[in-house]
């Protein structure tokens, strides 16, 4: 007769829930490592052994969120069938996803002033970057978007761009409408990036 044996609980899981329950409730300040094994209900050395400190944390959770929208941007960007349709599905994925970590996104976007090495927290972006500059391309490669654009740096600077736009939405100017940021970003983007007829 076979013993079945209860699912293993993932602790990493359970520790970065907890955590970001407490960050949501209390702020990076006032959260401990003793609140979150509490609310994870692991014990401290179980914590020391996914992460070295309660900014660890954060930056797990920063990674976390941004696997997340990669993967909703990669998702939705699959069916596009032109440069605007990649634009506005990927502008969409990306703040459907960002917002559900609204709760905790002023923590995480400051996530880059809690690693030592600054390096850390620029590559979270990487995966941005090459996805953008081989979306650029693809649209290039069409007549869709201007050759004379850089994939490489344009990537860099629509990450940055979309980033500052989610931050003011949900952090600044939580009463406008999402739809209205992804439609200013949008026009902004068209205007850099499309190719223009031939005068």
């Amino acid at each position: 007769m076979r013993t079945r044996h209860a699912p293993t609980r993932d602790r990493r899981v359970d520790i970065l829930a907890a955590a970001r329950q407490v960050l949501a409730e209390k702020g990076l300040e006032a959260t401990t490592i003793s609140e979150i094994v509490s609310r994870a209900q692991v014990a401290h050395g179980t914590f020391y052994t996914y992460f070295s400190s309660k900014f660890a944390v954060v930056y797990a959770l920063a990674e976390q969120m941004l696997e997340r929208v990669l993967e909703a941007v990669r998702e939705a960007v699959m069916q596009a069938t032109s440069f605007s349709e990649t634009l506005e599905l990927g502008l969409r994925a990306t703040f459907r996803q960002m917002g559900e970590y609204a709760d905790v996104y002023p923590i995480l976007n400051n996530g880059g002033g809690l690693v030592e090495n600054p390096a850390d927290w620029e590559r979270l972006f990487e995966p941005y970057y090459h996805l953008l500059a081989t979306l650029i391309k693809r649209w290039q490669a069409v007549g869709q978007i201007d050759t004379a654009v850089h994939p490489d740096i344009a990537a860099r600077l629509i990450t940055s761009l979309v980033e500052r736009a989610v931050e003011d939405c949900y952090l600044y100017r939580p009463g406008t409408p999402p739809e209205t940021y992804m439609r200013e970003v949008s026009r902004f983007l068209s205007g850099a990036l499309v190719a223009k007829a031939p005068s």
